[in-house]
């Protein structure tokens, strides 16, 4: 599967898989494996250490953190972690295709929009499959107004309802994103309890 730039080789838990297709995401991704610097590999506790181009700093990096400035600030993964992963054979990092734009193909957007069962469609079976996953629990859901709140990729949560959500996912597909087929899930539960 590929999500963002990265194609998933093994399983990469430390991330919800979202994080990779975020269009800044992408810039880290590329420069993982175009950017100058020397680093060394520890496989067996995978871990890293990156020097800087300017050899005057140590990055120390894991599959979940690093030491960088970019990570500290944003807590996403930065070009580090990227590369780490690819090191450790857990991805690949691909070129972006011409019909991708930000990370979304326009093609495949319309052939859901255009389609009889949006939810069959194999782009919305992943969507529902990482719905289903840990890291996609609501962290509050209002059951009389129909509602969710989901912990976002940056500071401010989602807001989800049955139809519509705050994430990037909805905002440029506008089609069902995974914290819509969550919230669609336990609504359903609830009212079958």
């Amino acid at each position: 599967m590929v999500f963002g730039r990265c194609r998933f080789i093994k399983d990469w838990p430390e991330w919800e898989t979202s994080v990779h297709e975020d269009e800044s995401q992408f810039r880290r991704q590329g420069r993982a494996m175009t950017y100058p610097f020397e680093f060394k590999v520890k496989k067996t506790y995978k871990v890293a250490v990156f020097t800087s181009e300017d050899l005057l700093r140590l990055y120390q990096t894991t599959l979940s953190d690093c030491t960088c400035g970019d990570f500290q600030e944003r807590k996403l993964p930065c070009k580090h972690i990227y590369r780490l992963a690819v090191e450790l054979g857990l991805i690949e990092i691909i070129k972006r295709s011409r019909t991708d734009t930000n990370g979304y193909n326009k093609e495949v957007i319309m052939e859901i929009v255009n389609s009889d069962d949006w939810d069959n469609h194999p782009e919305q079976i992943k969507r529902q499959t990482s719905a289903m996953d840990k890291k996609c629990t609501p962290t509050s859901i209002n059951f009389e107004n129909k509602t969710g709140i989901f912990t976002g990729s940056g500071k401010k949560p989602y807001e989800t309802s049955a139809i519509t959500c705050t994430c990037r996912d909805f905002f440029v597909r506008r089609l069902p994103c995974k914290h819509i087929y969550r919230l669609r899930y336990e609504l359903t539960n609830n009212e079958s309890s």
